[in-house]
């Protein structure tokens, strides 16, 4: 009993505090390195973890054909990534399957997490890829939005009225959409082209900076909202 309890410590201590980190080195002596009942355990635990990753991509998938304003190039791209990754993972757990040692199963559990990073690296490209394809619509019908109440401040200007802080406020809104055009430039080519890899930390810096850039053009867009609100205001006020 005592060993048998030994063995389900050794185990659960070696998978969870390594497979979590995507370094797999998995806690077993020698005499227990082809014991079936540790294999078939950490078999069971690489399972459950690829079983989590491939039900996240179909979260992903279902995320990306909801999403109303992605590009179709966007689109294309990430339902590629998210298909060949299934592809990649359902393959890896038949591979998992057939396994007879902790060696093969430390290396499977390795590309399980080093080669898709399906949590820190897929989820990021499509979540901030709606977002940003959201935001460059948003940009669209914010200027759009400011060409109209320019022509509307201009009549009335025309008509004698003293348009000095709507035209200040359009001002403002342009420089605001323009630094939000500014911030989402390139963000989404740099995200789609970041790889998956050993280096977790260098991944998440990469994500990391796409994801403050794309928070600097909401506050922007912000901005040329209250912007556009407050010229509203002033032409309704007239």
């Amino acid at each position: 009993m005592l060993k048998t309890l030994f063995r389900a410590a050794v185990l659960t201590t070696g998978l969870a505090a390594v497979l979590a980190t995507g370094s797999v080195v998995l806690l077993a002596t020698p005499a227990q390195a082809d014991d079936a009942t540790v294999v078939d355990r950490a078999k069971a635990e690489i399972t459950r973890r690829i079983d989590l990753r491939l039900a996240a991509l179909l979260r992903f998938e279902a995320a990306l054909t909801a999403a109303a304003h992605l590009t179709d190039a966007h689109e294309s791209t990430l339902k590629d990534l998210v298909a060949d990754d299934r592809t990649g993972l359902t393959a890896l757990k038949t591979k998992v399957a057939g396994e007879t040692t902790l060696a093969a199963l430390r290396a499977d559990a390795a590309s399980m997490v080093n080669d898709y990073r399906i949590f820190i690296l897929v989820g990021p490209k499509v979540r901030l890829t709606i977002a940003a394809d959201h935001q460059a619509a948003a940009v669209a019908r914010l200027q759009t939005a400011h060409d109209n109440l320019a022509t509307a401040v201009a009549q009335a200007k025309a008509a004698g009225k003293d348009v000095a802080a709507a035209e200040q406020d359009l001002a403002d809104m342009q420089a605001a959409i323009d630094k939000a055009k500014t911030g989402l430039a390139g963000q989404v080519d740099t995200l789609l082209a970041i790889q998956p890899g050993p280096d977790g930390n260098a991944i998440r810096a990469k994500v990391g900076a796409v994801r403050r850039a794309l928070g600097q053009v909401r506050l922007d867009l912000r901005t040329a909202l209250a912007e556009a609100r407050a010229v509203r205001t002033f032409l309704r006020d007239l």
